[in-house]
């Protein structure tokens, strides 16, 4: 799976200019851990399925968020979280060596478990920063947020939020699909 190309994000404050459904707001907005909520959303149906795994550069933009250098290669984590059979959302992770050094090491190796519920579960975990976009069919992360789900969509959402657990940062972006709209 190819590295995608960074949306056009804004801030929360641009968000409240939009007219959204409030279902897509809802997710937006969720400051807890979207793990939660998707296995809230699903009762024991939850699950996550990985897409890919390895070492990349992080667009400038991403690491001037996570404050590193834009050679610095990153952990790139991209899975989908799935609903039984039915894509709810598409993750992106970038995890910068820093964070993975230490008693972080462990989320190299994740694999099939939630990356939200190993964060949420660190009483120093604190969400920084968060961005918005609108990814639409013209833009290249649409294909890859849709792969393996019904495209029944003009667009889908997506939030992007900056990290910290315990004081070393990693960046989450979370695209909503059109399933979770429909309860």
């Amino acid at each position: 799976m190819k590295h995608p190309r960074a949306s056009y994000w804004f801030r929360p404050t641009d968000l409240s200019a939009r007219k959204l459904d409030p279902k897509v707001r809802s997710w937006l907005d969720d400051q807890g851990s979207l793990t939660k909520r998707l296995m809230d959303f699903c009762p024991g149906k939850f699950s996550v399925r990985v897409l890919s795994q390895y070492w990349v550069r992080a667009e400038i933009e991403e690491s001037r968020l996570l404050q590193i250098s834009p050679r610095q290669k990153v952990l790139l984590r991209q899975v989908q979280l799935l609903c039984g059979d039915r894509v709810c959302v598409y993750a992106r992770s970038l995890i910068p060596l820093k964070t993975l050094k230490g008693k972080h090491q462990r989320l190299r190796y994740l694999g099939v478990r939630p990356l939200g519920a190993y964060l949420f579960a660190n009483p120093h975990l604190h969400r920084e920063q968060r961005h918005f976009a609108s990814v639409t069919k013209k833009d290249p992360l649409f294909e890859i947020a849709l792969s393996g789900s019904a495209r029944h969509c003009e667009q889908i959402w997506g939030r992007r939020s900056l990290f910290t657990i315990d004081r070393k940062p990693l960046l989450v972006s979370e695209f909503f699909l059109p399933v979770l709209l429909e309860k």
